[in-house]
C-alpha cells in the first residue's frame, strides 16, 4: 500500500484557493431593472375596436410601439385610429420616438384562415417592413344561450371564431417569422441552422376565467369551452414553439368593466341585478377597469421581465377563481 503523502505548501495554498468562493462581478443594470420599452416595435393587437384593446393600445404606444390593429368592425378601426392618433399628439413629449410611430388598420375576420394570412403577410408593407414581433390577441365574442337551445351551426362559429381564430392568428404570424428567418439563415449561414427568436418574438392571448370555472348565473357553455381550448392551446405552443425561441401566454379575465359592458348593464334592472350578483362572487366585490390588465400585457411582451415565462395563464379575476 502507498504510504500517503504529506501536503506540500503549494498543494495547500491550491485547495485554500479553490475552496474560496469567487466574488461575483457586478450584474448589468438592465439585469436588475425591468424594460418595458417597445420602441421599434410592431405590436399587433386583435379585437382591434374593443374597450380593452383601445386601453392596451395606448399603453403600449407610451411605452413607443407601432401598432397594427384588426377587427372585423372596419368603421370602429377608422375612430379608434383617430383617437389614437390625437392622443400621441396630446402626449407627444412622453412618447419615445413619437413621429416614428405607425398606426395601421386591417379588416380581417379571424375565423378565415386564408383571410388571416393575407392580412398578416400584408402588415409589413405599412411599417416599413417590419414584421409585429408583439401580439395581444383579444379577438371573441360571447353568447349567453342554454346548452339544450344551442344552434350547432351557431356554437361552432362561436368555437371558431374564440379557439380556432387564436390559432390562424398565432400559426400565421409564426409562419411569417419563419420563413422571413430561414431566408436570412439560409443566405448567411447554414441551412441546418435553427431559427430562434430569443424570447423576443412574444405572444398573449386573451383567454378567460371561464376557461376554469362555470360563470354564474348565464349559461354560456360555447364560450367557456372556447377560452378553455385557448387556454391549452397556449401551453400546448410554448412547448412546440420554445425551440424557437418564442414566448406565448395567456391572461385570462374576470369580469371587465368596459364602457359597452357599463352602457348595457345600466340600461335595465336585470342588467343591475346580473351585476351584483357576479361582483357579490369576487372577493374585491368589483368589476376590473380595462386598465388593470395593462402591467399584465407589458410584463408578458417584455423582452427581458418575462424571459422565463412561456405556458403561463395568468388570472387577473379580482380573486374570482379562489372562492
Amino acid at each position: 500500500m502507498a504510504t500517503p503523502q504529506p501536503h506540500t505548501s503549494a498543494s495547500t495554498e491550491s485547495m485554500v484557493k479553490s475552496a474560496t468562493p469567487i466574488l461575483p462581478q457586478l450584474p448589468k443594470i438592465e439585469d436588475l431593472i425591468p424594460s418595458f420599452n417597445l420602441e421599434n416595435h410592431v405590436t399587433l393587437i386583435t379585437g382591434g375596436s374593443g374597450g380593452l384593446a383601445h386601453t392596451l393600445a395606448q399603453a403600449l404606444i407610451l411605452q413607443g410601439s407601432s401598432i397594427a390593429l384588426m377587427d372585423l368592425n372596419q368603421e370602429g378601426l377608422k375612430n379608434l385610429k383617430k383617437e389614437l392618433e390625437n392622443f400621441i399628439k396630446h402626449y407627444h413629449d412622453k412618447i419615445p420616438n413619437a413621429d416614428k410611430i405607425v398606426i395601421s388598420i386591417w379588416q380581417c375576420d379571424v375565423s378565415d384562415p386564408k383571410h388571416v394570412d393575407e392580412v398578416i403577410n400584408a402588415i409589413p408593407q405599412k411599417h416599413n417592413g417590419v414584421i409585429p414581433m408583439k401580439l395581444v390577441h383579444t379577438a371573441g365574442y360571447c353568447e349567453n344561450l342554454k346548452a339544450e337551445q344551442y344552434d350547432p351551426i351557431r356554437f361552432q362559429k362561436l368555437v371558431n371564431v374564440n379557439l380556432n381564430g387564436s390559432f390562424y392568428i398565432v400559426q400565421s404570424l409564426t409562419n411569417l417569422h419563419l420563413k422571413t428567418k430561414e431566408a436570412i439563415l439560409n443566405n448567411n449561414v447554414s441551412s441546418l441552422a435553427l431559427p430562434n427568436f430569443n424570447m423576443k418574438l412574444s405572444y398573449v392571448l386573451i383567454a378567460s376565467m371561464s376557461g376554469l370555472i362555470v360563470n354564474h348565473p348565464q349559461p354560456q357553455s360555447a364560450y367557456n369551452a372556447s377560452k378553455s381550448g385557448v387556454i391549452h392551446l397556449c401551453k400546448s405552443l410554448a412547448c412546440e414553439w420554445a425551440k424557437y425561441g418564442i414566448k406565448i401566454n395567456c391572461i385570462s379575465p374576470g369580469y371587465i368593466a368596459t364602457e359597452l359592458t357599463k352602457k348595457v348593464i345600466s340600461q335595465s334592472v336585470e342588467g343591475l341585478e346580473l351585476m351584483r350578483e357576479w361582483t357579490s362572487r369576487v372577493p374585491l366585490e368589483r368589476m376590473a377597469e380595462p386598465k388593470e390588465f395593462i402591467g399584465s400585457v407589458l410584463y408578458l411582451l417584455s423582452d427581458n421581465a418575462s424571459s422565463y415565462t412561456t405556458g403561463e395563464n395568468m388570472v387577473v379575476d379580482g380573486g374570482y377563481t379562489c372562492w
